[in-house]
């Protein structure tokens, strides 16, 4: 096993592979033997010390003998032994799957309680590089390991994890983005700018909460950018609103037009004064949207206004903003977490480091 994608198998120091290994717990059942060693009670721990205890020289047998022993202490400086006695009498073992619960044995029973109590409690979380707990994609990792296997290929630690964080990545980001867009749905469209921006960076931040809670080593960011785009709904809605509005508004003009009223004297007056009307008829209406001044003019059939150009450039620094601050708020979301998986790591290194300093300090004490 590999430790990096730039190493060979057997390179990575021990301590890379303690941080991630979980805690080895050996269960021996059946266990009919006395705890004493040099005549004097010992511990299940002390039995199982024992029994990875080394033998001195080099011979090939020595080293066939040591080389499993070896790699446990080295690989697993934390460890712990349960000694389960026969569960039924000598009578009944024949026919386990026959017997009731209560016919097994006050010893067994009582031993089992105090395994499962140290597998409940003092078991740490499986965990990858990074302090990332694995937690559902656990099922991924194992078959990319038994995939890797397999084929004949050792498996590396550091490219399960790319592979991996790509995966929970695209996942996280699309959870988010049904969080956001479920809260935008709330939102009636068209709507105005400071509507729609409101609620964009309040919907945002949830969505961003909702990714970081399963995302990990997002570093480009390229999942969160995803998250960052909004508009083009409502822009359209805004157009499809302001187009009807003013279709509805202009039916008065439009039949005076196709009855001849504005083909008599004073007709030109009459028509100017009926068209301003409605535009101001049009103005005053509510949820337009962010295109009404741009529909307005395409409906008046001139080149944009100075209110059109006024609140396109209105909309476009509405929008720079809403991005920067989703931008910085993405960002001190990102660096909490990276602060957070630092510390974890660091942790880890530590408890590695220490379970290696005790575990060459119990070679020393038995000559090696």
């Amino acid at each position: 096993m590999r430790a990096g994608t730039g190493e060979r198998a057997g390179e990575a120091e021990d301590s890379e592979f303690v941080r991630f290994f979980p805690d080895f717990v050996w269960a021996v059942r059946d266990f009919t033997l006395e705890l004493r060693a040099d005549e004097r009670p010992i511990s299940e721990d002390e039995y199982l010390e024992r029994a990875l205890m080394l033998k001195p020289g080099y011979g090939r047998q020595v080293v066939v003998y040591n080389t499993t022993r070896q790699c446990i202490r080295n690989y697993f400086p934390t460890r712990k032994c349960f000694v389960f006695p026969p569960p039924v009498g000598a009578e009944q073992r024949g026919r386990p799957e026959e017997l009731p619960e209560a016919a097994l044995q006050p010893g067994f029973l009582e031993q089992v309680e105090r395994f499962c109590q140290h597998v409940l409690v003092a078991s740490r979380p499986k965990q990858l590089q990074d302090g990332v707990e694995l937690n559902g994609p656990f099922g991924t990792v194992v078959t990319s390991y038994l995939e890797t296997i397999s084929s004949g290929r050792v498996p590396c630690l550091e490219g399960t994890m790319v592979a991996l964080a790509a995966s929970e990545n695209a996942a996280a980001a699309a959870e988010a983005l049904v969080e956001y867009r479920r809260g935008m749905q709330d939102v009636v469209l068209p709507a105005e700018q400071h509507e729609l921006s409101e609620a964009h960076n309040r919907w945002l931040q949830q969505a961003l909460a909702v990714f970081h809670h399963r995302a990990f080593r997002d570093r480009d960011q390229q999942q969160q950018l995803k998250l960052m785009v909004c508009g083009s709904q409502n822009e359209e809605a805004s157009r499809t609103r302001c187009w009807e509005l003013l279709a509805e508004l202009a039916r008065p003009l439009e039949a005076n037009l196709a009855q001849g009223a504005y083909a008599q004297p004073g007709g030109y007056h009459a028509y100017q004064a009926d068209r301003q009307r409605l535009v101001d008829a049009y103005r005053e209406a509510p949820n337009k949207g962010t295109k009404a001044e741009e529909m307005l003019d395409k409906f008046l059939e001139g080149p944009p206004g100075a209110d059109s150009q006024k609140e396109q450039n209105k909309q476009l620094e509405a929008q720079l903003a809403d991005q920067e601050r989703s931008y910085q708020k993405s960002l001190r979301m990102m660096e909490d977490k990276m602060q957070a998986e630092a510390l974890k790591a660091q942790e880890e290194i530590k408890r590695a480091m220490e379970a290696k300093m005790q575990e060459q300090e119990r070679l020393l004490k038995q000559g090696f």
